[in-house]
């Protein structure tokens, strides 16, 4: 018998004998967290409903004064039905055994008492009670626990989203995504879409001469400024090595155009240093419109033709190119 169960119980224990409830209380009073003691059925009906969500058990006697024990039982389930309920009687009859039973009552005392009879009555009445407790508490946990797994989940699966979609060195759409993102666009877009692809100048000699991770940082560096440069729904994205793509819906050529010259002299302008010296980096640009039937692999087709011929013109300029 585990007594332990009952720390936690709180109990309402009514009796009109004095001398026994006293020292009967006494000993629910070690055993329990707490117990109310009441010398008839109406006081302890006022306690119960002082005290309703704090009382888990109900140990009362049959014959009382001013309220008989199962009348307090009735009108006690009538505000709280599962709490569960004992008698403490002198009577073996059966017809206060089917009412007790009718209203729900779970355990019963004979007198004179059996304090350990009573106790491990107790601890029967109450221990489902704490079982379906601790179910609760657990199922509360698995789910607490469950919201926590799903979240780290989500949170990953994003997080592979985005390195699936990211370029890892400049942080800017990899191909597949800026693909994704301008098919979206095509279908979507209001106003003329305008494309750019634009490579940096004599970037081989820069690797070749300055290293590698020289490289990488005059990458990040102008990838981070362009990115500034455009608003957020313009597409951004790297199609690999130094070059890069520019999707964008415009109002007017001139306007796009005014735009990518803001950037390439933005980009020429940015100084920077290796070994105390001071360089600057050029980028040549090619821009198609697109056409009515026109799909995305066509447009960029016609905006790197138009970046191969800014290179053959000297770099560090802009070509557009019509549909021919």
């Amino acid at each position: 018998m585990n007594k332990s169960i009952l720390k936690g119980i709180t109990i309402l224990y009514a009796e009109d004998e004095d001398d026994l409830r006293i020292n009967t209380g006494k000993i629910l009073d070690v055993a329990a967290k707490q117990v109310f003691q009441a010398s008839n059925g109406a006081e302890a009906y006022e306690i119960f409903l002082t005290n309703k969500d704090n009382i888990d058990l109900i140990v009362t006697d049959i014959n009382m004064p001013k309220m008989s024990g199962l009348s307090l039982i009735e009108k006690i389930h009538e505000v709280k039905p599962d709490i569960p309920c004992i008698i403490t009687t002198a009577y073996n009859e059966t017809e206060f055994l089917h009412r007790a039973i009718n209203l729900g009552v779970i355990g019963f005392v004979l007198k004179p008492l059996d304090l350990y009879k009573l106790i491990e009555t107790c601890i029967k009445a109450v221990t489902p009670i704490i079982l379906r407790q601790e179910l609760i508490n657990k199922n509360e946990e698995l789910l607490q626990l469950n919201k926590e797994l799903e979240a780290k989940v989500a949170l990953r699966t994003q997080e592979l989203e985005t390195l699936a979609n990211t370029d890892p060195l400049t942080g800017i759409s990899n191909r597949r995504d800026f693909f994704n993102k301008a098919n979206t666009l095509l279908v979507n877009a209001k106003y003329d879409i305008y494309a750019t692809m634009l490579d940096l100048d004599k970037f081989k000699v820069l690797n070749d001469t300055y290293g590698h991770a020289f490289g990488d940082i005059v990458l990040k560096k102008i990838t981070s400024y362009i990115k500034l440069s455009l608003r957020n729904e313009d597409i951004f994205g790297r199609m690999g090595g130094e070059e890069f793509a520019i999707l964008c819906e415009c109002e007017s050529r001139e306007n796009f155009m005014k735009q990518m010259d803001n950037i390439r002299q933005g980009v020429e302008a940015i100084d920077f240093e290796n070994d105390g010296k001071i360089i600057h980096v050029t980028i040549s640009f090619g821009i198609a419109h697109k056409e009515d039937d026109e799909d995305i692999d066509s447009l960029l087709a016609r905006a790197d033709d138009a970046l191969y011929e800014a290179k053959d013109n000297g770099r560090n300029t802009i070509i557009f190119r019509n549909r021919g």
